[in-house]
């Protein structure tokens, strides 16, 4: 049993490149036969009047979730701005990180999570190192904060398996085990690790606290439940919250691997998939158009509008001075004090 093992893990490592290069081709090809079926079978002039039917309280309430995501993925940033130490004010930083996430949405990481970030940074004086800092923090908070809700999501047995799909529930639980683990244990290693601060390849990292690792998660749950509660206000209650927020998770992490701009297709696919056994497909495609037009395609046409007006305010003005921010971590190393 050990040496199949040791064999197995041989080959996987030396087939991993392959493999990882192959992943996003196949679940993008699985996420186009889904639109394409599901494409061919539904009555597009239903789809536009489930979206129609949606009562503009609806929307509204839709609108309101959506902007307190926003503002929980821009915590992310504030907690980051206190890590760091550096010295923007919290209106830039959390605007910053707002405007990021809708391009995020819409344009994908490089372009959204970190470009603009670095952009927007240094047009406001910060350091390089200051801007990765702070999106490399922000992006950890966003998937521990992912491992802690789909974790309990898919223990729990709330994420349905799509009718045809010979998914057993057991595995689904192990991994939803496994992301709570990963989560709890970078916890753990904050609050307990007797080695605080690492340095590779010139750039320094230390490891927050456990109050601010605790911080890190909560806001994230939050930031990642509001976007749930939007697609569910959308969907007008006819499936259950828990279910809706699973299949947006495994949707979110679908287009991760996929790499298409925003999940285009790939969350409308996988939420007619995970909800075709509860609601028809019009309804949900029609519920899944109205979440992208309300929580990425409105604060797209916003971001781009304060993007345009921050680069014009940038140009009539003098640049201020690259590193004219203070950044405490970056002299020296942070006390090796336990919290």
């Amino acid at each position: 049993m050990r040496v199949f093992r040791s064999s197995f893990m041989r080959a996987l490592r030396h087939r991993w490149p392959r493999i990882k290069r192959m992943l996003p081709c196949a679940v993008l090809v699985a996420a186009a036969v889904l639109l394409y079926y599901f494409g061919r079978s539904v009555d597009w002039a239903q789809v536009w009047r489930a979206m129609r039917a949606i009562p503009p309280a609806g929307v509204a309430l839709a609108a309101a979730l959506s902007l307190a995501g926003y503002l929980a993925y821009g915590g992310m940033d504030l907690l980051a701005r206190r890590y760091t130490g550096h010295g923007l004010p919290w209106p830039a930083t959390l605007g910053v990180a707002m405007l990021s996430y809708a391009l995020n949405q819409n344009l994908g990481v490089l372009l959204g999570g970190l470009g603009a970030r670095l952009r927007l940074y240094a047009r406001l004086g910060a350091r390089k190192s200051v801007a990765t800092r702070v999106a490399l923090f922000s992006a950890a908070s966003n998937w521990i904060g992912y491992g802690w809700l789909a974790g309990a999501l898919f223990l729990a047995g709330a994420v349905p398996a799509p009718r045809g799909w010979e998914i057993g529930a057991g595995a689904l639980r192990l991994l939803g085990a496994g992301l709570l683990a990963a989560s709890l244990a970078y916890v753990l290693v904050c609050a307990f690790s007797r080695k605080r601060s690492w340095t590779w390849m010139g750039q320094h990292a230390a490891l927050p606290g456990w109050r601010m690792a605790l911080a890190q998660s909560a806001v994230a749950v939050l930031s990642w439940s509001a976007m749930g509660a939007v697609a569910y206000v959308l969907l007008q209650g006819r499936a259950p919250y828990a279910a809706v927020l699973g299949i947006l998770l495994c949707a979110s992490f679908a287009a991760v691997i996929t790499r298409v701009p925003g999940g285009l297709g790939t969350t409308e696919a996988i939420l007619v998939t995970g909800l075709s056994s509860r609601l028809p497909a019009p309804e949900v495609l029609g519920a899944a158009l109205a979440y992208r037009a309300v929580y990425a395609l409105a604060p797209l046409c916003l971001a781009l509008a304060a993007f345009a007006l921050i680069e014009l305010r940038a140009r009539s003005r003098p640049a201020r001075a690259p590193g004219a921010t203070r950044d405490r971590t970056v002299p020296a190393p942070p006390p090796r004090t336990r919290p």
